[in-house]
């Protein structure tokens, strides 16, 4: 049996520019950084499904319309630059691709029916919404044996602890008692 000897070690291939120019934008559009969008492995698929949908041409459009706001999405003038901005936001976040408005669906001459869709079982996994508060999607990347019983990170106590507490000091001091009064075989008096 013959082995082989390890070669070196080889640097990945560095990202299509292309791709790191939707990371860029992608980055500005979601609130995480780069290393997070890359993490999910959803950059080319999302990148391939957003050219499939909206074409080149809108897609250039997009980018001179971000340009022209300096980069910041809030500052996006018109409604069909925002609603890019939102659909590829929800792509992000959701893994689904959203429908359009139907007025920018209309004005873009798109055949393509405007109609959500999910863009891979993956991309529900990956979805970046499940990495805002720390959750994991059901059914896939379960959190492991008793992760329930322990705060979500940066929770610092137990939630329900502290609203119970609250609940029963509240109830206390408005003269109310934890223990119910009453006959003990619940019957009237």
């Amino acid at each position: 049996m013959a082995t082989h000897a390890p070669g070196p070690a080889q640097e990945p291939a560095a990202p299509h520019p292309e791709f790191q120019g939707f990371v860029d934008l992608s980055v500005r559009l979601t609130g995480f950084d780069a290393y997070d969008l890359h993490a999910t492995g959803m950059v080319r698929l999302y990148h391939d499904t957003v050219l499939d949908q909206l074409g080149r041409e809108t897609v250039g459009r997009f980018l001179a319309a971000v340009e022209t706001a300096g980069g910041d999405p809030d500052r996006l003038a018109g409604e069909e630059a925002r609603d890019i901005a939102r659909a590829i936001t929800h792509l992000w976040y959701l893994g689904v691709w959203p429908q359009l408005s139907r007025a920018v669906h209309t004005a873009l001459g798109r055949e393509r029916a405007n109609a959500a869709f999910t863009v891979s079982p993956e991309a529900y996994t990956e979805g970046l919404v499940w990495r805002t508060f720390h959750g994991h999607p059901a059914g896939a990347k379960p959190p492991g044996f008793g992760t329930w019983a322990a705060p979500p990170p940066g929770a610092g106590g137990s939630v329900l602890s502290s609203a119970v507490s609250s609940a029963v000091s509240s109830a206390l001091s408005s003269g109310l008692s934890p223990v119910p009064s009453g006959p003990a075989d619940g019957g009237a008096s």
